[in-house]
């Protein structure tokens, strides 16, 4: 088969599903779907058994089979990030390995709502109408909802929630033992999870009204879209007809008219019941039901990677996410601004010396951006304050590993160095730990060149010398302060590069 056919697998909580999709026609080839639940008690904190590990063996040997009676010779497995928070994923993931010589690479969270982003700007027709206003993704996962709240066009916040379907489900069970009106209490119990989340929530976001687009919810999908489609729109009043239906209805009504499996059948009130609450808090005009999932986003994410679909530009979603993070820790915007600008001027002047790719800038440009968060817990030591409150964000599109260099680079961007401090990251690779070591020595030349936040630098120029970087600043104002900073933190450059950075200034009105 041809080079532009590719094959993925997502290992899921409660599935396993193969495509196969012509990238350069985005059609779809194959579709396989195994039900076995590698990971359905994780939220119980149970780990995964040996017998399912078995069964999943031999799901995804099938799978490889298939892939190569197709022919296709590039694919890759993925693990979802509900999978990942298995007590013993790593092993079961090994096991995988061991009987199938498939690795998976696990997800982020952030991950799973970037690459589904990714698929319904390409595949879903309305996007960029729906977009043009108010309005918000809202992605189900297993245990958790991801939000991505668009404003013309552009991604103004993406936070994540930890409940999702299977947490719900889960609840309803416990309920059903111990309560009298177990529906009743679970609504309860969604309501003050959702509240509590939706309050960090920016407040113009809060209380806007938008189209809403609403993907991973499976009861609604197989009953309303219709066959050989991918989207159809709700309103508000079909939407709560079908909740009503659905929460007076038989097992046998469910499984006949929803299409629905007799083991899925659980989902469904605790789903319907939290989509419920979700379409209140972010005040919902429409409901724009669309048949994307994670897998769809991965080959997407393929297909963008292997240069199609080059007139769309998902990195400005991941900088809207960091610049929501930014708002969040009330990081100030002037100084953040010129950071920014710096930071990435110096990465492009000095790629003889670094040799670090695009996505490297990303992460450079995205460190930034959020470098100062932690003065919002507190300005002494602010950046040891910007590693922890990073390490706990979640930015869209990027991974567990990404995150991490984010959060070391912004560790560093003052006064420590990571020479010193290495076991702190030692599980990722050399190349990962020199790059970190690369782009904080950056952007601690850019912070420094705005040290006292007065914006006192128009603009520099860079010029790179046998044993020097000579970086001249454009003002004509005293820059004793910024002169001093800029030497200090200059020592951590030439351990990186072996270049010994020089200060100039040049006045801008002689």
């Amino acid at each position: 088969m041809a080079d532009n056919y590719f094959g993925a697998i997502l290992v899921n909580v409660t599935s396993m599903e193969l495509s196969i999709v012509n990238l350069k026609t985005g059609q779809q080839a194959e579709h396989v779907l195994s039900t076995v639940a590698i990971g359905e008690n994780i939220y119980n904190h149970v780990d995964i058994d040996l017998q399912t590990v078995v069964d999943a063996a031999e799901a995804l040997r099938g799978f490889l089979q298939i892939i190569k009676d197709y022919g296709v010779t590039h694919y890759k497995a993925w693990g979802s990030q509900a999978l990942s928070s298995a007590p013993n994923a790593d092993f079961i993931r090994d096991q995988l390995y061991v009987r199938t010589g498939l690795r998976l690479h696990w997800l982020s969270l952030s991950e799973e709502s970037f690459v589904r982003n990714e698929a319904i700007a390409i595949h879903f027709a309305d996007y960029q109408r729906l977009t043009e206003k108010h309005a918000a993704i809202i992605g189900l996962n297993s245990g958790s909802t991801t939000f991505s709240f668009f404003d013309h066009h552009e991604l103004k916040a993406s936070p994540n929630m930890k409940l999702g379907p299977t947490r719900a489900k889960e609840v309803l069970q416990n309920l059903r033992t111990t309560a009298p009106n177990p529906v009743a209490v679970l609504d309860d119990y969604i309501n003050s999870k959702v509240d509590d989340f939706y309050r960090f929530i920016p407040e113009d976001l809060q209380q806007a009204t938008n189209q809403v687009i609403l993907i991973g919810a499976t009861p609604l999908n197989g009953f309303f879209i219709p066959k050989g489609q991918n989207s159809y729109t709700l309103s508000l009043e079909r939407f709560q007809q079908f909740a009503h239906e659905v929460t007076a209805a038989s097992d046998q009504y469910l499984m006949e008219h929803l299409q629905i499996s007799e083991e899925a059948i659980g989902l469904v009130l605790p789903e319907v019941r939290l989509i419920q609450k979700l379409l209140t808090v972010v005040h919902a005009e429409q409901v724009h039901l669309v048949n994307l999932n994670v897998l769809d986003g991965l080959t997407t994410n393929r297909a963008i990677a292997e240069g199609y679909y080059r007139k769309q530009d998902f990195n400005k979603q991941i900088l809207g996410a960091a610049y929501a993070v930014a708002q969040r820790y009330r990081v100030e915007p002037h100084h953040m601004a010129l950071v920014e600008k710096f930071a990435l001027h110096l990465f492009d002047q000095l790629k003889p010396l670094h040799h670090l790719k695009a996505r490297d800038r990303l992460l450079l440009h995205i460190a930034a951006i959020v470098h100062d968060s932690g003065g919002f817990i507190d300005t002494h030591q602010h950046y040891l304050h910007s590693d922890y409150v990073l390490q706990q964000s979640e930015i869209l599109g990027l991974s567990a590993e990404e995150t991490q260099i984010i959060a070391e680079v912004s560790r560093y961007h003052s006064a420590r160095t990571p020479g010193g401090e290495l076991d702190r990251f030692r599980q990722l690779g050399s190349s990962k730990r020199l790059a970190i070591a690369k782009l904080a020595a950056i952007l601690r030349l850019a912070d420094a060149l705005d040290d006292a936040h007065q914006q006192t630098v128009e603009r520099i120029s860079v010029s790179v010398r046998p044993t020097q970087v000579i970086i001249t600043a454009f003002s004509d104002d005293d820059l004793e302060l910024v002169h001093w900073a800029f030497m200090r933190k200059a020592e951590f450059f030439t351990d990186v590069f072996g270049l010994q950075p020089v200060f100039k200034q040049r006045r801008v009105h002689k």
